[in-house]
Parts: structure tokens; C-alpha cells; sequence
């Protein structure tokens, strides 16, 4: 199994990682953003203002779509709310997933951007945001959303995590990824085990690399 998936376009000339075929291979896990119990995250903030009661029905009948993975169903639902109600997170948010999900990564970008214009602290759309940077190589602006993101919620297990796979696989910066590995273990139950492997693996790393630096001094 390889350890990194290609994005199209780039050529990764300078990751070159130890031991990389032998890795636990690493992918985004990115949380449920429609409603749906158990959520991880919630569309809104709080403090967000709730749908007016005429939309409810429709968004509700959007997300209900894209669980069922009938995302041709929900995107015209969602279209017409976030264009009647402009001022509201929920519409335009599901709608970035979803245009994200489906590969529209420009119009997506787009969707999630405007959401942040309305509730810049949106941990979900930032999330989001950040994930499309990654997977079309703009890492340092996803490296950026994500610390944004860290700033005002450090509790956020899977932004620690996805941060993680950044900073280990495409900056190569193992000491950072390490440390938000360690983050998401103490934060989140799911997954501990896998990510337990890779906190193994970068413990390796870091102690291959100073032996290997000690040895050339």
C-alpha cells in the first residue's frame, strides 16, 4: 500500500520518508458536518441564528439526502436555500460538503469561504477548508486554516489528527506531527490504536534521524 495518494499535477521530489512502505498508511477523516446523530461536529455555532421555520423542512430533506448518498437530490435543495437565505450557515456549508465530496473542489472552496465570511470561528467549515487546501497541495494555507482553527477550539480531535498527517507526510516535519498525534490520542478514542502505530513509527524516525545527524558530526 502506497503511503501517500498523488494529487494531480504535483510531483512530491522531496518526500522521502524512512521505512515509508512499511507505514500504517494515513487519510483525512473528515467529520459529518450534516446532521445526523451521533454528530462530531455541528454545522452551527451556538451563537449561530437557526433557520427560519420555512426552511427547516427542505434543509432537513437535503441532509437526509446526503446521508443516503443522494447528493443529486440535495444539491438543488441546498442551492435555493443558500440563495433565499443568504445570511444563514447550515444551506451553504452542506452544500461546500457536498461540492467537495463530489470533486468540485473550486466550487466548493467558494461555498465554505462564504460560510466563513458569515461565522469566521466556524470549526466545521474551517475543518473543511482546510482538508480541500491539502488535497489540492496548497499546504501552507491549509497549514494555516488549521491553525486558525487550533486557536479557537485546541480541543478539536480530528483538525490534531489531519494536521498530523500534514505536518508528517508533506511538510516533513515528523517532531510537529508527532505532537498532534499524541493531541488526538488523548482526545478522541476512535482510531487510538492506528494512530498509537504511527506515534510508534515517528518515535523511529526522530531517533533514526539524530542517531544518523550524531554519526556524520
Amino acid at each position: 500500500m502506497r503511503c501517500v495518494r498523488p494529487i494531480t499535477g504535483l510531483i512530491f521530489f522531496s518526500l522521502v520518508l524512512a521505512g515509508c512502505a512499511n507505514q500504517a498508511p494515513r487519510r483525512d477523516l473528515t467529520p459529518p458536518a450534516t446532521a445526523g446523530p451521533p454528530p462530531l461536529e455541528k454545522t452551527e455555532r451556538e451563537s449561530a441564528p437557526e433557520l427560519p421555520e420555512q426552511a427547516r423542512l427542505p434543509l432537513s430533506q437535503a441532509l437526509t439526502a446526503m446521508r443516503d448518498g443522494r447528493d443529486e437530490a440535495a444539491e438543488p435543495l441546498l442551492r435555493v436555500l443558500a440563495d433565499e437565505f443568504p445570511g444563514f450557515v447550515s444551506p451553504r456549508l452542506n452544500l461546500g460538503i457536498l461540492l467537495l465530496r463530489g470533486n468540485q473542489a473550486e466550487a466548493a472552496e467558494k461555498a465554505l469561504r462564504q460560510v466563513l465570511q458569515i461565522d469566521a470561528e466556524n470549526s466545521v467549515a474551517q475543518h473543511q477548508l482546510a482538508i480541500l487546501l491539502r488535497r489540492q497541495g496548497r499546504f501552507r494555507d491549509a497549514l494555516t486554516v488549521y491553525r486558525k482553527l487550533l486557536e479557537g477550539k485546541p480541543d478539536h480531535a480530528l483538525a490534531h489528527r489531519n494536521l498530523g498527517i500534514l505536518y508528517d507526510l508533506y511538510l516533513d516535519k515528523p517532531r510537529q506531527a508527532l505532537a498532534h498525534y499524541k493531541q488526538f490520542a488523548a482526545l478522541s478514542a476512535d482510531g487510538k490504536q492506528e494512530t498509537k502505530m504511527w506515534i510508534l513509527e515517528l518515535k523511529r524516525r526522530i531517533g533514526s534521524g539524530e542517531k544518523l545527524a550524531a554519526e556524520t558530526r
